[in-house]
């Protein structure tokens, strides 16, 4: 058993390991996929930009192109040609807003300039031509373009606004990380999903593979361990292998019923069924293949509570029951008589069952294992407690296991009646 526990162990820290090694893989693929689409948009984006945007010239340039020549400024003839290929204007003012020079200047422009205007255009628009203006020492460049070409207001924002922004931008940033980790837990969520999904097919598969071999097996040992021919040691040896094989057909059935009820896989097919009558048979059942003072049973049903219906599937129903009288007889820890009582009674619309034996009860490892949620928290040792445990909360009802104060363990059920 200590080696069944480390192997187990060794599973669930692998498994843990696998799921959170997807995790982390799926949130870096995810971010490096936002980043090369971000990227992609970016370069994209440039691209488009420096198609559509046109070359702007702005004052320094024609200021540094612009000489004084006899008493007049001449623009140099390179510049002069880059503002009419740009479709631009130039105009020079002196300190007192007069023009001292000028370029394609637009014919409704003035000539004269004061202050209040030339602080409008520095920041908006000259009669509509948006503008750049250039302060050289006590004169002023002003190049401008067509109207309708560029888009000019200045911009002011308070110091609230700003840190709203940034805040706005981090939630942002925030946000979209969360989308990505969630993203990522789908997609590891769902990858794992179908690997265990492919494994529960797998057992399937196998338990299916194994049937007709085993069925094989079990028939040719029960023709030898009724042949007169053989031996009795021979005979013996047959019936081991027969007992063995049915063991196992019932270890794979065990596995498979687990694996597809552990996922919802298994598909219930309910109907109305008397519980009453249920655990009346698989009493008398285990009765009748029981020695003479083997077992002793005490059934007790309230009338209220004889014909009352649930909802479930009738083969799975019976197999809870086959299960909790077995463990009991396994595991009683008696060398006398094994003494099971069951009692079933209505309470708050619900169907009430409870199985006692005088057995030494459960361990506090047993019970710790059966009040665990996880999938895989139980041993092999309990098996067949796991499946009851599966199948009534499969059919929405619920379970509680544990050992009376006059020794002895105990199952409770809850269901839903009809």
């Amino acid at each position: 058993m200590r080696h069944l526990e480390k192997v187990r162990l060794n599973y669930n820290c692998r498994k843990a390991a696998r799921f959170l090694l997807y995790g982390v893989l799926s949130v870096f693929g995810i971010v490096v996929l936002t980043g090369i689409l971000n990227i992609v948009f970016l370069i994209s984006a440039a691209v488009v930009y420096i198609n559509i945007e046109s070359d702007y010239i702005y004052g320094g340039r024609v200021m540094e192109a612009l000489t004084m020549t006899r008493g007049r400024y001449e623009l140099d003839r390179e510049m002069a040609e880059e503002l009419e290929q740009s479709d631009q204007w130039a105009m020079l003012l002196d300190e007192n807003g007069q023009v001292i020079w000028s370029f394609q200047k637009p014919e409704e422009l003035e000539d004269v300039y004061s202050r209040s205007e030339i602080a409008r255009m520095s920041k908006f628009y000259l009669k509509g031509y948006p503008v750049q203006m250039r302060v050289w020492d006590d004169r002023i460049m002003i190049v401008g373009m067509q109207k309708g070409t560029m888009w000019k207001y200045n911009l002011e924002f308070s110091l609230p606004w700003m840190d709203f922004v940034k805040r706005t931008i981090l939630i942002y940033l925030l946000l979209n990380f969360t989308w990505i980790v969630a993203l990522a837990f789908v997609f590891t969520r769902r990858f794992t999903k179908n690997r265990e999904r492919a494994r529960i097919e797998w057992i399937a598969g196998i338990s299916h593979d194994i049937r007709t071999p085993l069925s094989m097996v079990m028939g040719y040992a029960d023709t030898l361990e009724h042949s007169d021919e053989l031996s009795e040691e021979a005979r013996r040896q047959a019936a081991v292998i027969r007992h063995q094989s049915m063991v196992m057909k019932e270890l794979i059935a065990d596995l498979n019923l687990t694996s597809q009820l552990e996922y919802s896989m298994q598909a219930l097919r309910k109907e109305k069924v008397r519980p009453a009558e249920i655990i009346r048979g698989a009493a008398v059942s285990f009765l009748n293949d029981s020695l003479s003072g083997e077992l002793e049973m005490d059934v007790r049903i309230a009338p209220e509570a004889e014909q009352l219906c649930v909802k479930a599937d009738r083969q799975l129903f019976v197999r809870v029951f086959r299960n909790l009288i077995n463990n009991s007889i396994k595991h009683s820890g008696k060398s006398g008589s094994v003494e099971i009582r069951i009692s079933m009674w209505q309470e708050k619309q619900k169907c009430h069952i409870c199985l006692e034996d005088n057995g030494v009860g459960y361990s506090e490892e047993v019970l710790r294992r059966l009040r665990s949620r996880k999938k895989d928290a139980t041993g092999e040792n309990i098996r067949g407690l796991e499946i009851v445990k599966k199948i009534i909360l499969a059919h929405g009802g619920k379970i509680r296991f544990g050992n009376g104060e006059e020794g002895g363990g105990y199952c409770m059920i809850a269901l839903r009646k009809c």
